[in-house]
């Protein structure tokens, strides 16, 4: 019956996807992007022609028992249309294969590792041996249809497209006749995923297929079953595919399992940051009013239950391949040497608190919870939740008080675990004890208050904008003289006569380069604040932007010059500059400046900061995971090298 279907598919006169358009007579190379973000659309021969591809390839040909044709009618071509359906699409936003192509790569990951797991199960179940042997192609077919369709429906529930000439295109238009761009959907429905796989699959595979499967009322009611979600009725083939997609997923991850193909690994603190975003966004209830919750949201902190937490970022560690600590507290303590969770001031990393919401529900004792940073919790500002309407009361302890405390002994963990953890450096800088540490002040001040609407504010404070915005719009003019310095004005050695206490200025050395050391050494040593209200450092879009003048101002008078000038700034600018380590930005004339503009969003106000971006990070930071400064975005950033 396999082969009169196979022949009937090979007679069919041949669809769309074998008159490739336009595409393979413009002899496309695999170039991507071009400058202004557009992507290329390709046909299936040139999204496949890779060695990587072609090796998923071979590996799924070699778990099925038939000819070369009828594989090729079978699965190639299923598998053809869908890479022509993905494209380069990612498979996820900040997860697992989030790189250009990632879709694809994924999907030929389960789809290899499905056949391969195939062949460890007796299908059906309970059937006489001769029974299973008549039935193998059909339950093989049957899970590499499931494994093929299992994530197809992000590329409509999750990624808006739209081509160059503003049309969206869907996936069941066939390939893209124009260069396109995409972008997440907010707030999108996880569970349209299954649905819209189900709907595609009739584009996907083709109907003497299903035809052919019918005829095996067991295996093809299980793939119905398998694509629309419902794994308690789809059984083995649901967990089949499931176990293929973790190990994809885990790949990627950089777990532990048998590999197909050798992947980069990931940190252990990523690992975890990931677990807790992964159960803040599809599992953990945060601000229920009138009940218990998993977590509660301040404008201090996201205090989540600390046993369910742990057991479930334990859960969600073991399930990618990640070994995990076996018990609360040493998983705790892991949290807090990496800088993940806060520490009381008794250097514990349990917090009792008492809950009480403005609904009136206000529990009887007190909770132990863990301490978060919103900013680690969640990667963007829009997908915070709404603050919680009440009130987390730390028993004991006067909050502000612990508040500054707990900042101090983070940073204080961080150092301490710099020296007595044995872990390499590669990893060390990769962790997020760094990104902690660079992004957390250390005052010996108490500040005013904690709450985060009050730290934006104090963005917009009357007493500090005006000579601040006057310094910025003096920059702001001078930067077309300030962009291009002519092969005559060489400043990087600037020779001064002034004296200030007594030390002759000419003794010290301003310079570009010392410069970059200064701010290099500030900023691995935290004596150099980021990403809060004073500083002039901050991270944006994973760059490193340099506030102008402050940092310059800075650096003056850390070696103890104090009388110096607006031109003793434009020099140093000057010297900076020569050292090309920032990136310029394009204008829409053609012309470049060496001045880029953030805009500091608050809760009612917005003002700019004006500054040099630090693209290339390594040299200042190594490996390390940064942290963005959530109230800053860059203003008209395209066009940019």
């Amino acid at each position: 019956m396999l082969s009169s279907i196979f022949n009937r598919l090979k007679g069919k006169k041949q669809d769309s996807l074998e008159v490739i358009s336009n595409l393979e007579n413009q002899n496309l190379s695999i170039s991507k992007v071009d400058s202004d973000g557009w992507v290329t659309p390709f046909p299936a021969s040139e999204l496949l022609d890779s060695d990587l591809r072609q090796k998923y390839l071979n590996l799924i040909w070699q778990q099925v028992s038939m000819t070369q044709d009828m594989y090729n009618e079978l699965y190639k071509k299923p598998i053809e249309r869908y890479a022509e359906m993905v494209q380069l699409l990612p498979a996820s936003e900040s997860h697992h294969h989030s790189h250009l192509g990632g879709m694809l790569d994924h999907g030929l990951e389960v789809l290899s590792f499905a056949a391969k797991l195939r062949q460890s199960y007796v299908l059906p179940q309970n059937a006489a041996p001769e029974e299973q042997s008549r039935q193998r192609d059909a339950w093989t077919a049957a899970v590499i249809y499931a494994a093929l369709v299992h994530d197809i429906g992000k590329v409509i529930v999750d990624i808006e497209i739209q081509l160059k000439d503003g049309t969206r295109w869907f996936p069941w238009l066939g390939t893209p006749t124009q260069p396109y761009k995409f972008k997440y959907v907010k707030g999108r429905d996880y569970e349209l995923h299954p649905v819209m796989g189900s709907y595609l699959a009739g584009y996907l595979i083709p109907k003497e297929a299903f035809e052919w499967l019918a005829g095996y009322p067991e295996a093809f009611s299980s793939l119905m079953y398998a694509m629309a979600d419902h794994k308690d009725k789809s059984g083995l083939l649901s967990e089949i595919v499931q176990k293929a997609d973790q190990n994809s997923v885990t790949l990627a991850l950089g777990g532990d399992v048998s590999k197909l193909v050798q992947k980069p690994g990931t940190s252990f603190a990523k690992q975890i940051v990931m677990a807790l975003r992964h159960l803040l966004q599809h599992k953990f209830k945060i601000n229920t009013p009138k009940g218990p919750a998993d977590g509660w949201l301040t404008d201090e902190a996201l205090w989540l239950m600390s046993k369910p937490t742990a057991d479930q970022i334990r859960a969600y560690l073991l399930e990618q391949g990640i070994s995990a600590p076996a018990d609360n507290p040493k998983l705790f303590n892991e949290m807090q040497s990496l800088g993940i969770i806060e520490s009381t001031s008794d250097g514990t990393a349990i917090w009792h608190c008492r809950i009480k919401a403005n609904s009136g529900w206000c529990p009887p004792k007190a909770f132990s919870l863990l301490r978060i940073k919103p900013e680690i919790a969640w990667e963007n500002l829009s997908d915070r939740p709404e603050v919680f309407l009440g009130s987390v009361d730390i028993e004991n302890e006067s909050v502000s008080d612990s508040t500054e405390n707990s900042k101090i002994e983070a940073v204080s963990n961080v150092i301490e675990s710099e020296t007595s953890h044995m872990i390499s450096p590669e990893s060390m800088e990769s962790s997020f004890e760094n990104v902690l540490s660079q992004n957390t002040e250390v005052d010996t001040k108490p500040e005013k208050t904690t709450d985060m609407v009050d730290l934006v504010m104090d963005l917009f404070s009357p007493t500090e904008q005006p000579q601040e915005h006057q310094e910025h719009q003096e920059q702001l003019e001078g930067q077309k003289s300030l962009s291009a310095p002519s092969a005559n004005e060489s400043v990087t050695d600037i020779e001064v006569t002034k004296t200030v206490s007594g030390v002759p200025k000419e003794r010290v050395d301003i310079s570009g380069e010392s410069f970059v050391e200064w701010l290099k050494a500030g900023i691995t040593g935290n004596t150099l604040t980021m990403n809060n209200v004073s500083a002039k450092l901050h991270i944006v879009k994973g760059q490193l932007f340099l506030v102008t003048p402050g940092i310059f101002q800075m650096f003056f008078n850390s070696k103890g010059i104090t009388d110096f000038t607006k031109k003793d700034i434009e020099s140093l600018q000057y010297s900076f500059q020569d050292l090309k380590l920032h990136k310029r930005y394009h204008q829409s004339n053609n012309d470049s400046v060496n001045f880029w503009r953030c805009k500091v969003i608050g809760p009612r106000k917005t003002s700019q900061l004006i500054g040099y971006l630090i693209d290339k990070t390594d040299y200042f930071f190594g490996n390390r995971v940064l942290i963005d400064n959530l109230h800053l975005s860059l203003i008209q950033e395209n066009d940019s090298e």
